[in-house]
């Protein structure tokens, strides 16, 4: 990890990491077809009648669902495990598609590539490995992270909050770059694509 370090050609981020970014399928929450994972899925959106609206909804989902490590694939009924309402951003992006999708709110899913703080790569990497997940989606200068369109803003649901896209700043990290699932990344100004 670099630490948001320039490169030797003053890009924020080298090909390496596109192509490991580029690398990451869109994650989904997997369906046995069977009735555990229709009653895992059932008991985990029943957890979020309790909030009267779709916004309320959203923003628990990290209150629902604790962010940490995710060994995918990942089915409905092993989510709804007790000692299991943990997942990535991943689990929390599908989860928050799951939640538009009832209310009738359209919505694209989307991708962002986040340049983290300096130690924040190396901790995350540490916790990944004793899991067992895999640290894919960690890369040299920065990290992969789910995210959502909805109309003309972006939604970050795991940290449960609106984004302005690319060079906007969240919790995790520097927004260096974002794409529409099935669409092109669009990095900041300052920030392009190493070719």
């Amino acid at each position: 990890m670099s630490g948001g370090s320039q490169h030797p050609s003053g890009l924020a981020f080298g090909s390496g990491d596109r192509r490991r970014l580029d690398s990451i399928g869109l994650s989904r929450i997997s369906h046995h077809r069977d009735a555990c994972c229709d009653e895992g899925r059932s008991f985990i959106l029943r957890r979020f009648d309790r909030w009267v609206d779709t916004g309320s909804r959203l923003a628990a989902i990290p209150l629902v669902v604790a962010w940490g490590p995710t060994r995918w694939p990942i089915h409905w009924c092993r989510l709804a495990e007790p000692d299991e309402l943990v997942g990535d951003c991943g689990v929390h992006a599908d989860l928050a598609g799951e939640l538009l999708t009832l209310a009738g709110v359209p919505y694209t899913r989307g991708r962002a590539a986040l340049r983290p703080t300096v130690h924040a790569a190396p901790h995350w990497r540490s916790t990944w490995s004793e899991s067992d997940a895999d640290d894919t989606w960690i890369g040299d200068d920065v990290v992969h992270h789910e995210v959502l369109r909805i109309g003309a803003r972006w939604w970050d649901p795991t940290e449960a909050c609106w984004f302005a896209g690319q060079g906007s700043h969240v919790l995790a990290g520097q927004v260096v770059a974002v794409r529409e699932e099935g669409a092109d990344w669009q990095p900041g100004a300052a920030d392009q694509w190493t070719r």
